[in-house]
């Protein structure tokens, strides 16, 4: 059309007749077997390799959380809302943390006057007084803490789960918390 000519669009002459493509078709089973290959060329090093990742992971955690670097936890300790929590059960002195112990005494003393019914059953029943003691302080704690979380955090950064976290935390001895605490007792947030 435009000025092209019908020679241009035929393709070269061709001098050299080819015979046959140089080589023998492949047969299939050795294709397929070609394009075969491990995933991972070396299983056991990479096994060892991830591993020792997973260690150092570990370690770097376990280490944060036993100084309290918040950029190193795992991530369900880790956030602001967390911290909080963390931080207000520390800096304070609840029943809850106590009764693991105070539940041991109970056990000795219940063995030890075993024979006298009346001091048993009074020594049981202070026992369940006691964990209905610790029941409601918590509650009454988790519900102050959450009131509060809410003003110090905001609402929207407040995850899911925290009440447990707090309880969790209320009902454990302050020498084996994890994370350990960074705050003395009666320093709260605010």
């Amino acid at each position: 059309m435009f000025g092209k000519n019908k020679n241009e669009d035929a393709p070269p002459a061709i001098d050299e007749v080819i015979e046959g493509k140089g080589h023998a078709t492949p047969k299939r089973k050795d294709q397929e077997a070609a394009r075969k290959r491990p995933f991972i060329a070396d299983p056991k090093a990479d096994r060892a390799q991830r591993s020792a990742a997973r260690r150092e992971q570990r370690e770097k955690e376990n280490a944060a959380l036993m100084s309290g670097d918040e950029r190193h936890m795992p991530a369900e300790h880790r956030g602001p809302d967390r911290k909080f929590l963390r931080d207000y059960v520390d800096a304070r002195t609840s029943i809850g943390e106590y009764l693991l112990p105070i539940a041991l005494l109970f056990v000795i003393l219940s063995l030890a006057f075993n024979a006298n019914t009346t001091v048993g059953t009074a020594i049981v029943g202070s026992f369940y007084a006691l964990v209905l003691l610790a029941v409601a302080e918590t509650i009454f704690a988790v519900r102050k803490m959450g009131r509060l979380m809410r003003e110090s955090v905001g609402a929207a950064k407040v995850r899911s789960g925290w009440q447990m976290y707090a309880i969790a935390r209320m009902f454990n001895l302050r020498r084996l918390r994890v994370p350990r605490p960074v705050v003395k007792r009666g320093e709260f947030p605010l």
